[in-house]
């Protein structure tokens, strides 16, 4: 059942991608003016809509879909937007664009598991002291501080660019783990330790990873290894 003053519907996945036949796609499909999400989500979903309803994949051309939502609120007449997105929309994803440019009133969040939180299920470690950053299309570099971190990659930036980051920062990098195609048949986890700068830029890593990583003080290394 649709809430009738609900006009976008922003809805978590999980990796494997999103399940047409479950709640709550399966209420909302058949309403949809408007489909977002990354492309390997919304191809498969095509048939389930009504005629004429546009499908727009999310890249990197964030301005352009907040764009394409906002017109489409300015004239829904009945029907709705469903924006796609892994994980938990509002932690570290679309979400937080899309909040900042629809008013609350007309936005329906449903979350999925993080891909933190899969990450560290397959790693089989705790991470409520882990800490979270992301570089996803971000031209900002995160401050890092020494500790267990895990990223978000993607835009361009990947294992790589972390790397250089740590390391400009003063920091030592004393294990990295690359997790490609969380929850898809290519699934593959990587550790690197000791973590070698040229192995790492030489490689190819496939577009869906994060990275996890154990950050030092440079200081502090130095001294623990006299």
């Amino acid at each position: 059942m649709m809430d009738s003053e609900t006009t976008v519907h922003v809805i978590g996945v999980e990796p494997e991608g999103p399940d047409p036949d479950r709640p709550p796609l399966s209420g909302l499909l058949g309403h949809c003016g408007l489909l977002m999400g990354g492309r390997r989500h919304i191809e498969g979903l095509s048939a389930y809509l009504p005629p004429g309803a546009r499908l727009l994949a999310v890249t990197n051309n964030i301005s352009e879909a907040m764009t394409a939502l906002k017109d489409f609120v300015a004239g829904a007449k009945g029907m709705v937007a469903i924006v796609l997105a892994t994980g938990d929309p509002l932690y570290h994803g679309i979400g937080g664009p899309i909040s900042r440019a629809i008013p609350r009133h007309l936005l329906s969040f449903t979350p999925a598991t993080t891909l933190v939180q899969r990450a560290f299920s397959l790693l089989g470690e705790p991470w409520e002291e882990a800490k979270v950053a992301s570089i996803h299309g971000k031209k900002e570099d995160p401050v890092l501080s020494p500790g267990r971190w895990i990223f978000y990659t993607g835009g361009g930036r990947g294992p790589a660019q972390i790397l250089e980051i740590s390391l400009r920062q003063g920091l030592e990098v004393r294990e990295m783990t690359v997790l490609e195609d969380i929850g898809l048949p290519g699934q593959k986890v990587t550790t690197f330790c000791p973590v070698d700068a040229g192995e790492i830029n030489s490689r190819e890593f496939r577009t869906l990873n994060m990275v996890v990583m154990t950050l030092e003080d440079k200081t502090d290394r130095k001294n623990a290894d006299i």
